[in-house]
């Protein structure tokens, strides 16, 4: 919709954008070609859109011709959206909130044209930047966990999910969002491309589902403890940390010394200094680890 049209909508349903839902909509059509073609669509696919708005997106992901369930929290765009879209059958209305939404319904959301064998669940969404972190956990730790996500976000969410080790985004959001998925920026959003325009840039990013897994499901709890620990003071020293975390594990300031330097680390290390593979390594050594060398006689 153009800005002209989005006015207009908005003043018909006397809604008045709230900051508390985050709703800032999308009025530049070019980004929204430019979101849907990064999800990289198939006919197959059934695509779960969060905060459809005024139909910004779902308008474009209709042309593409694939099965769209649109999951809008506002009643009053719930049903502007059910009038604007009413009769398309590949569209799936729900007036829910995504934050309590049981992404494993997906499928059983279209039983008249159920999906084939190939079928694959995506997410293509503008993120409501008020929830935008909850929700993207909500997504990356579901049991239903997409094969491939491009969400927009603040750009400043967007730096976190991509940071690399050594920099001061990097933290314990990177590590759980990159335990699982691939994670590249694809656009840089200008405000002026909404309505109301947002105080901060935003980013589109894509995010694809690892091909296989980075951590037996056994050690993902322990490794949430000591990241969440690791970042609880990120300028302290994780041998000076972690023993006083209080995390399950029996840790001590010697033991945890030697298994930094066994994963290849400082044992003066601080958590941003480590990679990701350097706290799985971590996490491993920690839950089980490596027998004693056997004194020398």
């Amino acid at each position: 919709m153009t800005p002209n049209e989005t006015r207009a909508a908005l003043k018909q349903l006397e809604l008045q954008p709230s900051r508390a839902l985050g709703q800032n909509f999308l009025v530049d059509r070019n980004i929204a070609y430019l979101i849907v073609d990064a999800a990289r669509l198939h006919a197959d696919d059934i695509v779960l859109e969060i905060g459809p708005g005024l139909g910004a997106l779902t308008a474009v992901l209709l042309e593409r011709d694939v099965r769209v369930v649109a999951v809008e929290k506002d009643g009053r765009l719930f049903e502007f959206l059910r009038e604007r879209f009413g009769g398309r059958q590949k569209l799936q209305l729900v007036h829910a909130d995504a934050l309590e939404f049981d992404f494993g319904s997906i499928a059983s959301l279209h039983p008249s044209d159920p999906p084939s064998p190939q079928s694959s669940f995506k997410v293509v969404a503008n993120l409501p930047y008020a929830v935008a972190t909850p929700l993207m956990q909500r997504l990356v730790d579901s049991p239903a966990r997409p094969p491939r996500m491009v969400l927009t976000v603040q750009r400043e969410v967007a730096d976190r999910l991509t940071a690399q080790p050594r920099t001061k985004d990097y933290g314990a959001l990177t590590l759980f969002t990159q335990l699982f998925y691939e994670v590249r920026r694809e656009h840089i959003i200008s405000p002026r491309c909404f309505m109301p325009p947002p105080a901060v840039e935003s980013a589109v990013v894509s995010l694809r589902l690892a091909p296989h897994p980075l951590l037996e499901p056994a050690l993902e709890a322990p490794f949430r403890e000591l990241v969440r620990a690791g970042f609880g003071h990120r300028r302290k020293m994780l041998r000076g940390l972690l023993p006083k975390s209080g995390t399950s594990l029996a840790v001590t300031a010697g033991g945890l010394e030697a298994a930094l330097t066994r994963v290849g680390a400082s044992a003066t290390a601080r958590g941003e200094e480590l990679s990701l593979a350097q706290w799985l390594l971590l996490t491993r050594e920690l839950v089980a680890p490596a027998p004693a060398e056997p004194k020398q006689t």
